[in-house]
């Protein structure tokens, strides 16, 4: 059984798209995306050979060899130059370690020039996702999701290749909150009482914080005043 944690990262992928999925665990969303016939197929790997065994039983019990190639690597080492892959998905890591991975492929002058798509559901820092990703590397974000999924909050961010080969000047704010996720009531709420909890646990001394807290509140506010 799928999660909608998972399935909901299936409605970014086009048929055509030539996958990756990095940290496969147990490749139930790469079964999914290929038995509903959203993908032909793809490459799924994980670094711990654990998880990479408990995705290729998986794949085996739904008789998916043929159409799901598994392989033991650290990201996009696991590639090499016969491989014709220009979509990664990178779900349940932290920020810190998906860019560790991305690194020297998503920039002009990577190896990996191919990449025209990454969909990404981090655990954290999404700010630093963003920045690196879309500021840096010039990939443009053209989706992003936010939902609760057993009580737990989820960000799904897709970025795209910029077709113009054009950077696009994303503000801080755009950086920070979110170029779609600044309009998304849902999200916006969820942010807001995130940070009064934390701002009712700082002591008032503490003047400097309670003032950066105070002035996301500010902005948060301002957001949902301009949702139409």
């Amino acid at each position: 059984m799928i999660s909608n944690r998972l399935k909901s990262l299936a409605k970014y992928f086009d048929k055509d798209d030539k996958v990756i999925d990095i940290g496969c665990d147990h490749a139930l969303l790469d079964i999914y995306l290929i038995e509903e016939g959203i993908l032909k197929n793809m490459i799924v790997s994980d670094i711990h050979e654990k998880a990479l065994q408990q995705g290729i039983d998986n794949i085996k019990l739904h008789k998916l060899e043929k159409r799901i190639e598994t392989r033991l690597g650290n990201g996009l080492e696991v590639l090499n130059e016969n491989d014709d892959i220009d979509t990664v998905l990178i779900s349940g890591m932290g920020t810190s370690t998906i860019i560790d991975i991305l690194d020297g492929s998503i920039f002009p002058l990577g190896p990996t020039k191919k990449l025209k798509k990454l969909v990404i559901q981090s655990n954290n820092d999404h700010d630093i996702l963003r920045h690196e990703i879309a500021k840096e590397a010039g990939f443009e974000i053209t989706n992003e999701e936010f939902f609760i999924d057993n009580k737990k909050a989820y960000i799904n961010i897709v970025f795209e290749k910029n077709k113009k080969f054009k950077l696009i000047n994303y503000n801080k704010k755009d950086i920070k909150y979110g170029p779609f996720l600044k309009s998304n009531i849902d999200y916006l709420n969820y942010r807001e009482e995130y940070v009064k909890k934390i701002l009712d646990k700082v002591p008032k001394n503490k003047i400097i914080i309670r003032y950066i807290l105070n002035k996301e509140l500010k902005d948060i506010n301002r957001f949902k005043k301009n949702i139409k």
